[in-house]
């Protein structure tokens, strides 16, 4: 085996003269066409793939699984004056084959919608989020019946729909604010990156914070094709957990055809200023007619190895399906984990042997819900629990040549630095010598990894099987291109990435990442600096400032950050110290009503999604009772002190 400096002494021309396609090459393939996930394009997109990975010297697998899916078929929208219109203000149709060959582009839709037709007088629903909704509320507006027009932004586009239902609402619409992401940031597409008012974010609505992967096996594997006897939800089960009211999203001419024929009343924004403006409900219309079909579709997984001496493997994933074509997301991470494949590839070539494996997988249906990599997880969990060494997430990560730094969970920190220590700055930041002290000046202050959320593939590996992950991220550029039409190669070329530095210096860093966790093995863990990072969280989260809340004050009497900070001096300088600490504290049955959730330190937040909060269990027991709150205290404080090492 060779040595890590040999090995890094060896990277250095390799990427130069690495086989296949420089980055470039390969996101122009791979976004020739759409790869919405179940359709034609997606199993293209999977062929190509693996091609790429077999070329590379990688044992290549596909993973095919039979997920519900709710493709959009047909998709009708019109805006009336009212109930008698016969000449509607607006109206639009658009249809979708999803085995056309070749693939066609993707409606404006949202995935998971509820099919059927609805109408109702328009409501300005603000943001979208409960303290919007309470606004009309309080301002005496009749919800029930009416269309939520909704921007978007402040929380996941789910939530939004939901809450909309919540409130009687009978169908939603989403559009970008042009101040938020279109004309008001600066020019736009193609003149510029920004949205253009014809075009409109798609995305799924169904509920990652409660459950992600295939609604209809929650908690369980999907199965392969074909596979007698699965399980399966009934379709009146799984339909309860998903939207139970259309909508869609629209372009910001469309909605400002609606706000511009809305009733004006004097309502108090989110600061609490009264003023006229057009709020609603009506006396507009809008009707829509939804053919989203719930059924059974095939996704395919793209799985690739590089066997090293020992059984455990570092993995690393980014999905390969997309909205449309999806040339930033997730094409981004897509490339990039095929450009660092080829030149570890090419590493092996010339005689280098990972410790550990490497294993790369290429994830369909993350647009829907985390789908693929969520059912790939369950199917695989107790090999991944033993043999996992971490997982390295890549989404959307690469808009320039700016590093942006590192995500994941405490205790992942170190093993980043050492690599980004040793990776020359691309950008060369206020003269920034490598990624380490980029990240340094970026932040202004001592980096950390923060706290992951939901919303993209390492959701199944660290919520539920209590694995460590990382991300990274390289940015600068700005754009609308998010989940529409013109999220293609010609964006990125012109706005995000000319000349692909961005793409390549992700790949190598990755490239040398995932060498460098094969080399370490489980030991890249430092459990002290996770149990340090998350006495400081709990320190933090005691100090804020809220009224009402009794969860923050037994964190302000330090029961939580003070068993966290004895567990940390007492894993120092023992061999503990280089164990994975969360499966010892994960809960067997998961969090109260979100059982597949297993992390009782962080969770995603319920009315945010993408976003993550600390001690879920602390703020559950809290609204039951003090008794409660004060038990769940001495449980997590026992659990984390039955963590600490006996004396020798």
């Amino acid at each position: 085996m060779l040595t890590l400096l040999a090995t890094l002494c060896l990277l250095a021309p390799l990427q130069e003269s690495a086989g296949g396609p420089p980055s470039r090459e390969l996101l122009l393939e791979l976004t020739r066409s759409s790869r919405l996930a179940g359709t034609s394009g997606s199993k293209t997109g999977a062929d190509f793939v693996a091609r790429v990975m077999r070329a590379a010297g990688f044992e290549v697998e596909i993973d095919e699984r039979e997920v519900l899916l709710a493709l959009p078929r047909s998709i009708h929208f019109q805006v009336l004056r009212g109930p008698n219109d016969t000449h509607p203000l607006l109206e639009r149709g658009e249809s979708f084959d999803p085995d056309a060959l070749p693939p066609t582009d993707v409606p404006k839709c949202l995935g998971w919608a509820k099919s059927g037709s609805a109408r109702g007088p328009v409501v300005d629903a603000g943001y979208g989020t409960r303290a919007d909704f309470e606004r009309l509320v309080a301002a005496g507006i009749e919800l029930r019946g009416t269309v939520a027009l909704a921007r978007y932004g402040r929380c996941y586009r789910g939530i939004k729909v939901d809450l909309a239902a919540q409130y009687g609402c009978v169908a939603a619409l989403l559009f970008s604010d042009p101040a938020d992401d279109g004309a008001g940031k600066g020019p736009v597409w193609p003149e510029g990156p920004w949205k253009p008012d014809w075009d409109a974010q798609r995305g799924s609505i169904s509920s990652i914070a409660g459950s992600p992967g295939d609604p209809s096996t929650p908690g369980w594997a999907s199965p392969h094709p074909g596979e007698a006897r699965a399980r399966r939800l009934s379709p009146s089960e799984y339909d309860a957990a998903l939207p139970s009211i259309p909508a869609i999203p629209i372009g910001a001419a469309e909605a400002a055809t609606l706000l511009a024929n809305l009733s004006t009343r004097t309502l108090a924004d989110a600061k609490g200023a009264s003023s006229p403006r057009p709020i609603g409900p009506g006396p507009v219309l809008a009707d829509l007619v939804l053919d989203e079909p719930r059924d059974l579709r095939v996704i395919r997984n793209v799985i690739a190895r590089l066997p090293g001496e020992e059984l455990d493997s570092v993995i690393a994933g980014a999905h390969r399906d997309a909205w449309v074509r999806g040339a930033n997301d997730d094409g981004a991470g897509t490339v990039m984990l095929l450009r660092a494949g080829q030149l570890l590839g090419a590493r092996a070539r010339a005689g280098w042997k990972p410790k550990n494996g490497i294993t790369l997988c290429f994830w369909d249906a993350e647009e829907w819900g985390m789908i693929g990599s969520t059912e790939w997880g369950e199917a695989n969990g107790a090999w991944l629990a033993t043999h996992t060494i971490a997982y390295v997430n890549a989404d959307a990560n690469v808009s320039g040549v700016e590093f942006s730094g590192l995500s994941g969970t405490p205790g992942m920190l170190a093993v980043g630095r050492a690599v980004c220590e040793r990776t020359p700055s691309t950008s060369g930041f206020e003269g920034a010598q490598n990624l380490w002290e980029e990240w340094m000046k970026r932040s202004k202050d001592t980096p950390d990894l923060g706290l992951p959320g939901s919303g993209s593939d390492f959701a199944v590996f660290v919520h539920h099987l209590s694995l460590p992950v990382l991300e990274f991220g390289f940015g600068g550029g700005h754009g609308g291109q998010y989940h529409t039409t013109f999220d293609d190669f010609a964006f990125v070329e012109r706005y995000f990435d000319p000349g692909f530095k961005g793409h390549e210096a992700a790949a190598s860093l990755c490239a040398d990442l995932l060498g460098e966790l094969a080399l370490r093995g489980k030991p890249c863990f430092d459990a002290v600096e996770a149990a340090r990072t998350l006495a400081i969280v709990a320190r933090a989260a005691g100090a804020e400032q809220k009224d009402g809340d009794a969860w923050l004050g037994v964190l302000r009497a330090g029961k939580i950050s003070g068993a966290f900070e004895e567990l940390a001096a007492a894993l120092e300088n023992t061999p503990e110290r280089n164990r994975n600490l969360y499966p010892g504290l994960a809960l067997s049955e998961g969090l109260p009503g979100r059982p597949w959730y297993k992390n009782p330190l962080w969770a995603p937040e319920l009315e945010n999604g993408y976003a993550s909060e600390s001690f879920p269990t602390l703020r559950l027991a809290a609204r039951e009772s003090a008794a409660a709150l004060d038990a769940e205290v001495d449980r997590l404080a026992a659990t984390v002190r039955a963590l600490v090492p006996p004396k020798r």
